[in-house]
């Protein structure tokens, strides 16, 4: 088999590096680099074949999947600490709606709020499972 064009290559890198932005499996992005690194020398250098160039991208996605997976699929993975609710842990609400203010952001709330008139304000002392807990 001829060579592949680096061009082609490139192209091929990028569409599986758009794909896995749908997919999230963190295999096809390592695999596309692989693809562009191969684009990259096939400008420089020139391959055998198309088989080889195939080969050494795939090898390449594969230690790279191998080496970085786990470190990727944690940056998707990260703490509860960095959820909206963390952010708006605790602070002063005002009852609106059948619901809390606080912040800008409106909490459902495990508390009885029939006691409390329209506008009155209270303390939430923390945010568990997306509703405001009152203090």
């Amino acid at each position: 088999m001829e060579a592949i064009a680096w061009g082609y290559l490139l192209a091929l890198g990028i569409i599986l590096i758009g794909i896995e932005a749908l997919l999230f499996s963190f295999v096809l992005l390592w695999i596309g680099i692989g693809f562009i690194a191969v684009a990259i020398l096939s400008y420089f250098t020139l391959f055998a074949s198309g088989y080889v160039q195939i080969a050494v991208a795939v090898s390449i996605g594969l230690i790279l999947v191998l080496a970085l997976r786990k470190w990727s699929m944690s940056l998707i993975n990260k703490s509860a600490d960095d959820t909206e609710e963390k952010i708006h842990k605790s602070g002063v609400g005002i009852v609106e709606g059948g619901m809390i203010k606080m912040n800008g952001t409106y909490w459902q709330s495990d508390d009885d709020l029939s006691g409390y008139e329209e506008g009155t304000r209270v303390k939430v002392v923390d945010i568990i499972n997306n509703k405001a807990k009152l203090g």
